[in-house]
């Protein structure tokens, strides 16, 4: 089986060339494949292989006490699911992993992503890389929740993302923001037009102009 394929993940795409064909001889996995509401991984299994995701997008959800789903976040192939809790000490999946679509995923067993991270520098950069940009998401998403209303977390949300500039575009489209917030898409976008219509920012499409940075400031 040619598996050059996988060379297309973030994981393995900065494994140098002169290395990649004893790469490819290392590495051990198995495909799976998965159709549309399928469950990948349910909340609370054990996670003992890397998931990469190689081809169409899932969604990842969480079960409050209430049985009530939390959206976390969509992952579109190819990416890796939930790295960082795979050497954990309690390696329990925190989330659920639905297929939003028909996909399918690599499946490389701990043990070998462990002595593949020992023998390829560049692959073990990479898995804690993931890791600490996983750890970054996490932080931003507790910082959103904590806001109560639409309006701090849209504020919050586009100062960081403004970056200080005045004038930006946004890299998420609404259902995707909406999502990050967990709130319906029409409430995001009445909210949006609130703020344009008071002349705090000027929204046209993806690009916004931030009109009244204080009183975005305020708002959270």
């Amino acid at each position: 089986m040619n598996k050059s394929f996988i060379f297309r993940c973030p994981l393995c795409s900065s494994i140098p060339d002169s290395k990649k064909e004893s790469f490819l001889n290392d590495v051990r996995f198995s495909i799976k494949s998965f159709v549309k509401d399928e469950w990948i991984i349910s909340q609370g299994e054990l996670y003992t292989s890397l998931h990469i995701l190689i081809e169409g997008e899932i969604k990842t959800v969480m079960t409050d006490e209430k049985g009530d789903f939390m959206h976390i976040e969509n992952i579109k192939a190819p990416l890796p699911i939930a790295t960082g809790f795979l050497f954990a000490g309690n390696n329990k999946s925190p989330v659920s992993a639905i297929a939003k679509r028909e996909c399918k995923l690599i499946c490389i067993p701990k043990e070998n992503v462990f002595s593949l991270m020992q023998n390829y520098d560049a692959f073990m950069l990479a898995i804690l890389s993931s890791i600490s940009n996983k750890l970054y998401f996490v932080s931003e998403k507790l910082r959103l929740t904590s806001l109560r209303s639409i309006k701090a977390k849209l504020a919050y949300y586009l100062l960081k993302e403004s970056e200080g500039e005045s004038s930006f575009q946004l890299k998420s489209s609404k259902q995707e923001i909406s999502n990050l917030f967990g709130v319906s898409r029409p409430a995001l976008t009445n909210v949006m037009k609130q703020l344009h219509d008071d002349k705090i920012i000027h929204m046209q499409r993806r690009k916004i102009d931030i009109v009244n940075r204080s009183a975005l400031k305020k708002m959270f």
